[in-house]
């Protein structure tokens, strides 16, 4: 009775074994057709998302178009500025940087870089001109509306035991200035007999 229990489960084993070993190309076929099917499918999903992505970032909204106009940019190159803000700049970059700067620091030859350059240049030296006219208004105004009034009120402050030159390029009046090196002692000199 034991010697035909054997056979069995032989067979059992030789078929259990058989059955994937025979079936193991089919199925290595199946995966890898699953697989390239799969890679594929990424493929073209990604490629049509970067096709929208492209696709989003080459239309100029209103606000776009307003601030290619206050920069002095033509449309495309607006779009250029707008892909490079969201490509390298987004991650190098404050975020406030100017279309201009962008497209200055990726210019495509030194003459492109020089009339970004220059773009830059004028519009900080106007609004520099813009924020000197509004302070110097300011300061007027301030001064006709309170004459007798100081803007910084320095009575009762202790005086400060520092350089007067430290103390000038901090705004500080000299009456509350006690400069350490003024006060050093000269060396006594001998009696003269």
């Amino acid at each position: 009775m034991a010697n035909m229990k054997a056979p069995n489960i032989l067979s059992a084993c030789v078929v259990a074994f058989a059955l994937p070993v025979a079936t193991l190309p089919w199925v290595a076929h199946a995966q890898s057709r699953a697989i390239n099917q799969t890679l594929e499918q990424q493929t073209q999903t990604g490629e049509a998302s970067q096709q929208r992505v492209a696709r989003l970032h080459s239309q100029l909204d209103a606000n776009d178009l307003l601030v290619a106009q206050i920069w002095g940019l033509s449309n495309e190159e607006m779009i250029r500025a707008k892909v490079l803000l969201k490509g390298p700049r987004a991650a190098f970059s404050v975020e406030n940087l100017s279309p201009v700067e962008a497209l200055g620091i990726h210019a495509r030859d030194e003459k492109e870089r020089v009339k970004y350059a220059e773009m830059f240049a004028r519009a900080l030296q106007a609004d520099v001109e813009r924020s000197l006219a509004w302070n110097n208004t300011f300061t007027a105004v301030q001064a006709r509306l309170f004459p007798n009034q100081a803007v910084l009120d320095f009575s009762g402050q202790s005086s400060v035991a520092v350089p007067t030159a430290a103390a000038d390029m901090m705004g500080v009046p000299r009456t509350l200035v006690h400069d350490p090196a003024a006060t050093v002692r000269k060396p006594a000199t001998a009696n003269k007999r």
